[in-house]
């Protein structure tokens, strides 16, 4: 109960100060919160979605009761492309990792909208109503070398006294590997 009270009063108290205006008409103008790239923990096996600190105690501030509270509260969200789907989550803060955390609903959300990592999820708000949406990531930008296409690498001779005793030596991945110097080039790279 005291839960819900602090939800509401942090709603009331925000439409008082002018935060979005009126009771949830449908020509109220929405305020965009935040947004979020998911992160492959967000999407996965985790169920939930940490909310960054500074975007959760500006939007979604919790009192003492519900902060200290392992039960949290319910943030109701809707759909911002409109339709039926109403979103209910447990928001609650972990003080073990010192963070804001959306938890159950929150895998339900990622299997009906079929988020991936990498994907967008936004935040807004109109007076006391929020939203929720989402978008994919940006498809990836093929290389503009065609398929297949060699890349021959010549390594430099990095020192004299190498030079003369006819051995290169390259630092690979933390190991020194020694080559001939008057060996063909040991890489060709495809892409």
């Amino acid at each position: 109960m005291a839960m819900t009270t602090t939800i509401v009063a942090w709603e009331s108290r925000n439409q008082q100060g002018g935060g979005g205006g009126g009771h949830g008409g449908g020509g109220e103008r929405r305020e965009h919160m935040f947004e979020k790239v998911v992160t492959p923990s967000d999407v996965g096996k985790l169920n939930r979605l940490v909310v960054p600190k500074h975007h959760a105690e500006k939007y979604f501030p919790l009192g003492p009761a519900a902060r200290s509270s392992p039960a949290g509260t319910v943030l109701c969200f809707e759909d911002a492309r409109g339709g039926d789907s109403t979103w209910r989550f447990r928001y609650s803060y972990w003080s073990s990792s010192q963070s804001y955390v959306i938890t159950k609903g929150w895998s339900r959300f990622v299997r009906d909208k079929r988020l991936a990592a990498g994907d967008t999820v936004s935040f807004c708000r109109a007076g006391a109503r929020l939203f929720i949406d989402c978008r994919r990531r940006a498809a990836a930008v093929s290389p503009s070398s065609p398929s297949g296409a060699l890349i021959k690498v010549q390594l430099p001779v990095v020192d004299e006294k190498e030079a003369s005793c006819g051995r290169r030596c390259l630092r690979l991945f933390g190991v020194d590997l020694q080559l001939r110097a008057d060996a063909p080039p040991a890489l060709d790279l495809q892409l």
